[in-house]
């Protein structure tokens, strides 16, 4: 584990073992030992708890990974195998918490055994069984897509969320401090290889139906925002789409600049730059690969996740522009 996500981990892990404070949504006095009220700001309104979450089922990779790193466990996880081999910044699920089916169909009966006393979940996954999950626990639906200042302000939004619910919000802040230094860190070493304002390129690599994809990450895009405040350029200037992505096909990476950086992640089991696009004219005849511009980031950085996401990102994006 590379040396900011170590130790987030470990701190993380040692702020959960400590006694700890919550807040009101209001900015009130601390609450932790009183047990006091929270209320919750949610995409579907204001969520009441009448003491902060012990007992959280998380329907979603990002949320799991936020309450992971303020030193929460949840007692349900949806998809933990997934998760694990998508999401590999910070600690991992421990064993014994419950995986209660996929993100897209989650056990409702599972759900209910475990008794929760929060439930968090995504708005638009949550469209199809809102009502069997409220009907369970309160439920707090969140995506910060939808966040008005931004995909990167609606994540850190997200983590003090998670804070508050369970009376943590100082371990919150401190995760999103550490982040903010991580980002400074990586901007330093960007300028001193000289190569701030330098172009580049960021996308998912996947094969669907046998042709390869490209989900280009636009500026308004999480993990474009991220590597965007390090100083480099985001050369990509399509259409973006509510996740800030614009999905192409290799003809469609003709409008990438020359002279910069493509980054990429694919799975190791579906990784079409070393398989079908090898032997392919279309890709080979592009500039940025003629010009061997082309920088693989570790298959587990996960571009639509936390912190930990985000820094991990950070990481394999200075690695790969200052090796």
């Amino acid at each position: 584990m590379r040396k900011f996500l170590g130790a987030v981990a470990v701190a993380a892990l040692a702020l959960g073992l400590a006694a700890c404070s919550g807040k009101t949504a209001d900015g009130g006095s601390d609450n932790d030992d009183k047990g006091g009220a929270i209320t919750l700001t949610t995409t579907a309104g204001e969520v009441s708890l009448d003491k902060p979450a012990t007992k959280i089922v998380a329907l979603e990779w990002t949320y799991v990974e936020d309450l992971l790193a303020i030193g929460v466990t949840p007692v349900g996880v949806a998809d933990i195998e997934g998760y694990d081999t998508w999401v590999t910044a910070g600690p991992r699920v421990p064993e014994g918490v419950k995986d209660v089916g996929t993100r897209q169909e989650p056990s409702i009966e599972e759900i209910r055994a475990l008794q929760p006393d929060l439930i968090i979940t995504d708005e638009d996954r949550a469209t199809a069984n809102r009502d069997a999950l409220a009907g369970i626990a309160p439920l707090a639906t969140y995506n910060y897509t939808k966040y008005e200042g931004g995909q990167f302000a609606g994540m850190r939004f997200i983590v003090e969320q998670m804070g508050l619910a369970t009376g943590k919000p100082t371990e919150a802040e401190k995760v999103l401090t550490a982040l903010d230094t991580e980002i400074a860190t990586a901007t330093e070493a960007i300028a001193a290889a000289g190569k701030a304002g330098a172009p580049f390129a960021l996308s998912q690599v996947f094969t669907t139906e046998g042709a390869a994809q490209f989900r280009m990450m636009t500026g308004k895009s999480l993990a474009g925002e991220v590597v965007g405040k390090t100083g480099v350029a985001n050369a990509w200037t399509g259409e973006p789409d509510a996740w800030g992505m614009t999905t192409v096909t290799v003809e469609g990476l003709t409008a990438v600049p020359d002279d910069a950086s493509f980054l990429y992640v694919a799975s190791d089991a579906d990784n079409p730059v070393t398989g079908d696009l090898a032997d392919n004219e279309l890709w080979t005849d592009l500039g940025f690969v003629k010009g061997g511009n082309v920088e693989a980031l570790d298959p587990g950085t996960w571009f639509f996740g936390g912190p930990l996401s985000c820094g991990q990102l950070l990481d394999e994006t200075v690695k790969a522009l200052t090796s």
